[in-house]
């Protein structure tokens, strides 16, 4: 059965041992009171997709487990790769957590019928998560037609770089002029150590200056070179992209770090949510990127 709701519900980080998280100690930084992961995955092989990689389960209990103690009130669980446009993970999910708690973000291709736009709506479902360098990469004309249909049910879309190459550059015109709001995962998998100066860190400040564009702070592993526990190279660029735009950032633990369990790069959930105070020193402002921001985008009905 869905919980009561997050205001009412809500208590401090506890420190305990968690799965897929290092340490046990809670954040240093309490989250305020409706705090928001922005995201998180659920693996769950009861669901598993034939021909997909099967990872070990991360399921609704553990990630409960893990976001009580960061002290967080909700999450938007944003479907992986490993399930494709398959969304039954992600509806099992929502309906144990419920929509006042947890919101969606699914894979869909440009080809998708508009009525399954209305189903996922009413399920919680409120966004699309678009890859630019992985699986069924759409054309300009597949993804003008997710950014369309994400505008007429007020959602936003997801999209992904890639480690390997600045994927993102070659959209860039794509996600200025799209006509819902655009979220980029993972900081844009921005290199370092060129950061905020890097042909992709550059472009991430354009963006953010068209009033349109929202950067997720999460996955500090994915390009960090001076790795765990602290991952500070990323430090710069989380910092000039959150001054540059504080009401279009959010934060998210990308729980349970798949990228980070493949290479073996220990992650611990309460540094990863302590750095979020290097990055956004000033409390209203994290308020802002934990709560307001996400409202806006997520619980704006």
């Amino acid at each position: 059965m869905p919980d009561e709701p997050p205001m009412a519900g809500w208590i401090p980080g506890q420190p305990t041992s968690v799965k897929f998280s290092a340490g046990t100690a809670a954040p240093q930084t309490p989250a305020p009171p409706g705090a928001v992961d922005c995201h998180h995955h659920i693996f769950d092989n009861r669901f598993h997709v034939e021909g997909q990689i099967a990872v070990p389960d991360a399921t609704v209990a553990e990630y409960r487990d893990f976001q009580r103690r960061l002290g967080l009130s909700r999450s938007v669980f944003v479907a992986s790769s490993n399930y494709g446009a398959d969304d039954r993970v992600v509806l099992d999910a929502l309906e144990q957590v419920g929509t006042d708690r947890m919101r969606a973000v699914v894979i869909l291709h440009g080809d998708v019928d508009p009525a399954r736009l209305l189903a996922l709506h009413e399920r919680g479902v409120r966004g699309i998560r678009v890859y630019f360098a992985k699986g069924e990469v759409p054309d300009r004309a597949g993804f003008d037609r997710l950014t369309r249909l994400a505008a007429e049910r007020g959602w936003s879309v997801n999209v992904v770089g890639n480690r390997n190459r600045e994927v993102l550059l070659d959209w860039e015109d794509a996600m200025a002029n799209a006509p819902c709001p655009i979220m980029v995962d993972h900081m844009g998998w921005t290199p370092q150590p060129a950061g905020p100066n890097s042909a992709t860190g550059v472009m991430l400040r354009r963006l953010l200056a068209t009033g349109n564009v929202y950067v997720k702070l999460s996955g500090p592993y994915l390009s960090s070179r001076s790795g765990a526990p602290e991952f500070d190279d990323v430090d710069m660029l989380a910092q000039t992209l959150a001054a540059d735009a504080p009401e279009r950032v959010v934060w998210g633990s990308d729980w349970p770090h798949p990228v980070a369990a493949q290479q073996h790069i220990p992650v611990d959930g309460a540094r990863l949510f302590d750095q979020l105070a290097r990055w956004i020193p000033d409390t209203e402002r994290r308020r802002q990127a934990l709560v307001d921001n996400p409202d806006r985008l997520y619980w704006n009905d």
